[in-house]
């Protein structure tokens, strides 16, 4: 885990390498970012298979062809590893406070927002989405995590080939630095693994595809984005190496990439971004910023020493014992700040939590009194859940135009149970509308899915005039 990602703590990176299914594209910028060189080198087969890398014996091998290519590297590589292989969820929310205590927060509290920490390295950054501006208090951050066992393979043949590495960064996360027209309003970018939504320029939803090749997952990425921020429209779509076309109405407009190297160039520019991920482990950051960084204060305890040697033996251990009872002190003092920080977090975090409690447990109650055929509804979800289904949560909102809807969030093994349950639900007549789910994989291979719910209004009424013995 880098807790110095998006600061200058080795050197200025100017270059960048991304690792795809076929090709590993090399890019090197210029002093003003302009593009000074680019160099491919085909990837053999099923060396990555749907951004996932499978052979790393033969992605070593391409890495030394690439350095014969490009020659002597002196200046770090910020290498994008391919997206099968990397996890980013969807923001987190946290109370306004600095990157680096919302990492420890999330060090700390690990299982509660992944599933193992084991063999895991993340990294978080802070975003904005549209519903920041509703809570000043409350800042969104974006959490990426991959297997340490992976990053250090990474690490591993990057020396191996003699390729100075420097951040390594999920790829769908980098590619946007590359896209100057996502920086304005709700985008979409659809590329052949990645459908990826942004707003202001800060990717706020991630969604790994095993082959992009028609329209509709697309739709359906907007269908659910329009449930999270119902007061955001999608202006632009951006489609990037993608085999099919698309037409829309005058509203939202098409863009089409066809820079192979724009994820590269992505890379070489997180140099000046203060947004930039790194999923390096911590130690290998603070051995490279060691190495790296001018120190003048030990400079100075060097001509001190050398002074003292050349007074007497003695004036030199008197300063060293000195010298290290006062280094105990110190780390012993920063030891308790340390401490007291993590639990005054720990307390923040554990007093936001209640609050929320509160907040839905005075909601439950508020649709409690409207009468809203609660057990009804819930008893048709259970009817209609095969074994393989759970659901996390059942929200109960009133909608824009008034009427009751229902949120489900659950998790389920497959498309199919999904599309059962859909199903049974549509036939309950419980409902006027049930969006057919998103969903999408979890780290257990399950898919997790959020299904929207339209009670009839008709059955709403009912329910308010038995309540009132009409």
């Amino acid at each position: 885990m880098a807790f110095g990602a998006g600061k200058k703590i080795i050197q200025k990176s100017y270059s960048g390498l991304a690792i795809h299914d076929e090709f590993i594209h090399f890019v090197e910028l210029g002093d003003h970012s302009e593009v000074a060189r680019k160099v491919s080198v085909a990837l053999p087969e099923k060396c990555v298979v749907n951004g996932v890398i499978k052979d790393f014996n033969a992605l070593e091998e391409t890495f030394k062809a690439l350095q014969k290519k490009i020659g002597k590297i002196r200046q770090p590589v910020t290498i994008g590893l391919p997206s099968g292989d990397t996890v980013i969820r969807r923001p987190l929310s946290f109370p306004r406070m600095s990157i680096e205590d919302i990492r420890s927060t999330i060090d700390l509290n690990f299982e509660e927002y992944f599933t193992s920490r084991a063999d895991t390295t993340f990294d978080a950054v802070i975003i904005k989405t549209p519903a920041d501006s509703s809570d000043k208090d409350k800042v969104s951050v974006l959490t990426a995590t991959a297997k340490k066992s992976l990053v250090d393979k990474i690490l591993e043949i990057a020396k191996k080939a003699d390729i100075p590495a420097g951040a390594i960064e999920p790829l769908n996360f980098a590619m946007l630095r590359s896209m100057p027209e996502i920086k304005e309003g709700l985008c979409i970018l659809a590329s052949p693994h990645n459908i990826i939504v942004t707003w202001e320029g800060y990717g706020i939803f991630f969604r790994i595809v095993s082959n992009l090749n028609n329209f509709q997952d697309v739709l359906n990425t907007i269908q659910f984005i329009g449930t999270q921020y119902r007061h955001a429209q999608v202006s632009k779509i951006i489609l990037a190496h993608v085999d099919f076309q698309l037409s829309t109405d005058s509203r939202m407009s098409i863009i089409n990439v066809d820079d192979p190297y724009f994820s590269a160039i992505g890379l070489a520019l997180r140099d000046g971004h203060e947004e930039g991920l790194d999923l390096r482990p911590a130690e290998y950051v603070e051995l490279e910023r060691r190495r790296y960084s001018f120190n003048p204060n030990r400079l100075m305890l060097w001509g001190l020493l050398a002074g003292f040697l050349m007074m007497s033996a003695g004036t030199i251990s008197y300063a060293f014992l000195t010298m290290h009872k006062l280094n105990g002190e110190i780390e012993n003092m920063q030891g308790t700040v340390s401490t007291l920080t993590i639990r005054r977090q720990a307390l923040e975090r554990e007093n936001s939590q209640l609050e929320n409690q509160r907040r839905h447990t005075e909601e439950i109650l508020e649709f409690l009194k409207k009468d809203i055929p609660v057990l009804e509804i819930l008893n048709a979800l259970e009817v209609n859940m095969t074994d393989g289904i759970k659901y996390d949560n059942a929200d109960f909102t009133l909608g824009p135009l008034g009427g009751v809807n229902v949120v489900v969030d659950g998790k389920a093994r497959n498309d199919k149970e999904i599309i059962t349950m859909t199903q049974g639900l549509k036939d309950s007549g419980l409902f006027d509308s049930v969006m057919l789910p998103v969903s999408q994989k979890d780290q257990l291979q399950r898919k997790v899915f959020k299904l929207v719910l339209r009670v009839k209004d008709m059955l709403v009424m009912r329910t308010g005039e038995a309540a009132h013995g009409k």
